[in-house]
């Protein structure tokens, strides 16, 4: 920009004249004189006199580009800065104040602050799609150069997104985040107060060993006076990260207590795994934790790391009374130390966890101890360790004779997405459910079988990076292994198999990338022969369907399954609320009932409970089948045999017919001689049912496991 006109190619000065003329006069139309002022810069002939007339300009586009073109070099005199910051405040133009905005990023820093504080005070343009984050990429900068001045910037701002990025930044330095402490002996709604809280804790997210702010104390004291229990929970959050050792008796005493509200004492579960707290682990421990089914699998998680030498026999104890689900932790937690492992493989030599509960996955980390005892105890109790290509060649050879076209073309869809739910979308999407953790399969080459069996009997042939498995070994002599999420100056985040773990760097003893996939192999060894056939066949599906278990296996002549127990016959011990009565299900035709009957209950409510008895004849371990009526309003129940949970959420919704779940097989249930109960708990109902909660009880049939349908015979891997 130039005081007076600069004629570098020999311009004649008249038609510089002529062209600021041309710009200047408001009888031309807006696009001609902005085309005008373009060639008036491009030729050199722009001046800071120019400029100022433009600013008072009626056109909102003319003011804009005056300020564009001014400082495209990044260079103002100290005249025309004042009043770009004078529009900042008052220009009434967006498109005015957004080119304001997207120019600070072209000025020294010391010449953004008054503009930015200003432009910060329209709080018209808090919703804008642009203005808001253009004017946060200009202050930006500002927040490390002078925390203080940047956080009183933006607690005075009208535009929200500007203070919550400001207190995110400073609170992401050590340096700066006690101006953000500071923040809190200014008084303010509880609202903001939660929104700065929340914003810090972000900032805090895969960062440990953060120093506590001198200002910490004395603000903590003070949120914890504010009515908002919101507000005291964050704080409390914060007080852990920065060290605050006065939180962890309370935290403790909340998460014990019973009578709390299930989520604060989730929170404060949350918070004593965050700071690390060794004494917690008598509570996880505790019967008020760890039978609490809400609280249950994020204990048995946080045990891996602050557990003591009670946990292997507290949680083996307790493993046959857990859901699969929380069995699984309960797997994952006692392969993260040697002594536990060695417990672990011990109780799966005595058949007190099935040998089919411990997978590749927990191996592969077994295996990463390098010790001779363990490997010795795997081998004995579990199974030959076998890693040759060759080995999975076979594997594949052996399924593709099994998985003919006429065998998958007799398998049951519904059935396959259930297995396909219980074993892999806990990782992958399919159709636009599941996880994560793995790639989305949803696109990939599902219906070529060859394809889909190297996936899933050897996903370690082929790895993509973002899925290789990082095993970290800590100096505490813990193994932790999975996916790299998240890597910062002071820790790296790991997704494992069942959870995401913070470890910090000054923990970490080794750290190696595997070239193994994290996904389990060989995963159809657990399967039957059915569900393997139903969960390929589900896989090359083009699109979803119906979850169910395959039909139920009727006699043709009685119309009932052999060896069933009848939902309508079996007696009532309990019923917490509703009514119970046999209803005759001929007339719905599109499905078939054993013995065109159920067990109806309605009349109930999520909480109500209802138990009914049937007799084993022999002790033994054994493959309970069920089966249960799905309509539109039908509810969720949580299915189990007296303690032992079977599934913790089964969902009987389905719209418009009415049908069965099929067959729905849960295996190595051990049962004594004599009476047991089969119990159901409503615990809700789908978003689409009608609220009736009703449900219906179709049967229930005992399978001795070893006369179970044969597995395909393979070796482990």
């Amino acid at each position: 920009m130039h005081q007076q006109t600069v004629n570098p190619a020999g311009i004649k000065p008249q038609l510089l004249a002529d062209l600021w003329h041309a710009a200047g006069d408001q009888h031309k139309s807006a696009d001609l004189r902005l085309r005008y002022l373009w060639t008036l810069h491009a030729l050199g002939g722009l001046t800071e006199a120019h400029v100022a007339t433009l600013l008072q300009d009626d056109d909102e586009d003319l003011r804009a580009w005056s300020v564009q073109l001014t400082l495209e070099d990044g260079k103002v005199s100290a005249d025309l800065l004042k009043q770009f910051e004078q529009h900042a405040a008052t220009d009434p133009s967006p498109v005015v104040r957004m080119y304001l905005a997207s120019a600070l990023q072209r000025l020294p820093l010391d010449q953004r602050w008054t503009i930015a504080g200003n432009l910060a005070q329209h709080a018209e343009d808090a919703d804008d799609h642009n203005l808001p984050l253009l004017l946060w990429y200009g202050l930006e900068p500002l927040v490390p150069e002078n925390a203080a001045a940047a956080m009183k910037l933006a607690m005075t701002s009208k535009i929200p997104l500007l203070r919550r990025y400001s207190v995110r930044r400073a609170s992401s330095d050590d340096a700066t985040v006690g101006e953000v402490v500071s923040l809190f002996s200014q008084p303010m709604a509880a609202e903001i107060q939660q929104e700065l809280l929340n914003e810090m804790l972000a900032s805090f997210e895969g960062r440990v060993a953060i120093p506590m702010p001198k200002t910490w104390q004395t603000a903590y004291d003070r949120l914890q006076t504010v009515d908002d229990q919101g507000v005291r929970d964050k704080a409390d959050q914060l007080a852990v990260i920065f060290g605050d050792q006065r939180i962890y008796p309370r935290m403790r005493t909340l998460l014990s207590d019973p009578k709390q509200d299930i989520s604060r004492r989730r929170q404060a579960l949350d918070v004593l795994v965050r700071g690390q707290d060794k004494a917690a682990a008598e509570v996880l421990l505790s019967d008020a934790v760890l039978k609490n089914e809400q609280l249950q699998s994020a204990a048995v998680r946080a045990l891996s790391s602050l557990g003591s030498d009670a946990v292997p026999d507290a949680l083996l104890k307790s493993y046959g009374s857990m859901n699969a689900a929380v069995r699984g932790d309960v797997i994952s937690t006692l392969v993260s130390r040697p002594t536990w492992t060695a417990s672990l493989l011990d109780a799966i030599g005595t058949k007190a966890v099935p040998a089919a509960d411990l997978h590749a996955y927990h191996v592969r980390q077994i295996l990463a101890f390098r010790n001779e005892r363990l490997n010795d105890l795997l081998k004995q109790n579990w199974g030959e360790i076998r890693e040759t290509s060759a080995d999975r060649k076979a594997q594949v050879e052996t399924w593709k004779k099994t998985l003919t076209p006429a065998a998958l073309k007799s398998a049951h869809l519904g059935n396959g997405r259930r297995v396909f739910s219980k074993t892999c979308q806990n990782c992958h999407r399919l159709f636009g459910t599941g996880g994560e953790i793995g790639p989305d399969i949803t696109g990939s080459n599902r219906a070529n079988l060859d394809y889909i069996l190297e996936n899933i009997l050897d996903p370690s042939a082929v790895v993509g990076r973002n899925y290789q498995m990082t095993v970290v070994a800590l100096k505490d002599g813990r193994i932790v292994s999975g996916l790299l999420k998240q890597e910062t100056d002071s820790a790296v985040t790991i997704q494992t198999i069942n959870d995401q773990v913070v470890v910090p760097k000054a923990d970490i003893e080794d750290r190696s990338l595997s070239n193994v996939s994290m996904m389990p192999e060989r995963q159809l060894d657990a399967l039957s022969k059915t569900d393997a056939r139903d969960l390929i066949a589900y896989l090359a599906s083009p699109t979803q369907v119906t979850l169910s278990g395959p039909p139920s296996p009727l006699d043709a002549k009685t119309g009932k399954v052999p060896g069933a127990i009848e939902g309508e016959s079996m007696k009532v011990v309990e019923k917490t609320d509703g009514n119970t009565r046999n209803q005759p299900m001929g007339g719905f035709t599109k499905d078939r009932w054993s013995g065109n009957d159920h067990l109806w209950w309605t009349g109930a409510k999520p909480g109500s409970r209802l138990a009914l008895e049937f007799t084993v004849d022999q002790d033994g371990t054994y493959q309970v089948d069920t089966a249960f009526t799905k309509a539109r309003d039908y509810a969720i129940v949580r299915l189990s045999i007296d303690d032992r949970i079977l599934d913790a959420q089964l969902d009987f919704f389905n719209q418009p017919d009415v049908i069965t779940t099929g067959v729905l097989s849960y295996g190595d249930v051990p049962l004594k001689k004599g009476a047991h109960r089969l119990q159901l708990e409503i615990i809700g109902a789908h978003p689409e049912a009608a609220k009736a909660y009703m449900v219906g009880v179709d049967y229930l049939r005992l399978v001795p496991q070893d006369a179970v349908s044969e597995k395909v015979p393979q070796d482990r891997p």
